[in-house]
């Protein structure tokens, strides 16, 4: 995601010494071979986008906005073997969906924490079609690389626009 889209409240919050607003990160970890999986970086639950969202401490970095692929890590708790165990399990890598809103944007006084009113909850900030890889396991911690798709290794010239491929463009 490109810098120009976080707002300057936003960055004058989140730079600020002292705020109001907390950032609330929302991680959803899916793969075909597992259920999908949605987290806040929070001690409650949150119900939002139609999925309730348990609270758990993770620790992530935010994605590089360089000229390379972005990528990131992720560190998990390991406090149950069965967190490390499933993702390593896995034959192919889980995909990653980040996204950070506002803590203004729900009610904070009830359990689970819902949104306010009508407008949903803005994003902030969103990493979407990430890729975790590189998992390291330990009894301590899950750490992983998030990672996107490099598009500088797809395979050239690709698929052909054929008849057998594509009948609708030929009459």
């Amino acid at each position: 995601m490109p810098r120009s889209t976080v707002t300057t409240s936003f960055r004058r919050a989140a730079e600020a010494s002292f705020s109001e607003e907390v950032d609330l990160c929302f991680l959803t970890l899916s793969h075909t071979s597992i259920l999908d999986v949605h987290v806040v970086w929070d001690t409650f639950d949150f119900i939002y986008d139609g999925h309730t969202w348990t609270g758990f401490p993770f620790d992530i970095t935010l994605m590089t906005d360089d000229e390379q692929p972005p990528k990131a890590t992720l560190t998990i708790q390991n406090v149950d073997s069965l967190i490390g165990e499933t993702i390593r399990a896995l034959v192919t890598p889980p995909r990653l969906k980040l996204e950070l809103l506002s803590s203004s944007d729900f009610d904070l006084t009830v359990d689970p924490r819902v949104a306010n009113g009508s407008p949903a909850p803005s994003v902030v900030y969103s990493a979407d079609r990430m890729f975790l890889t590189n998992v390291r396991v330990d009894p301590i911690a899950v750490q992983g690389d998030i990672q996107g798709w490099d598009f500088q290794q797809k395979v050239w010239p690709g698929p052909r626009a054929r008849q057998d491929l594509l009948p609708g463009l030929f009459r």
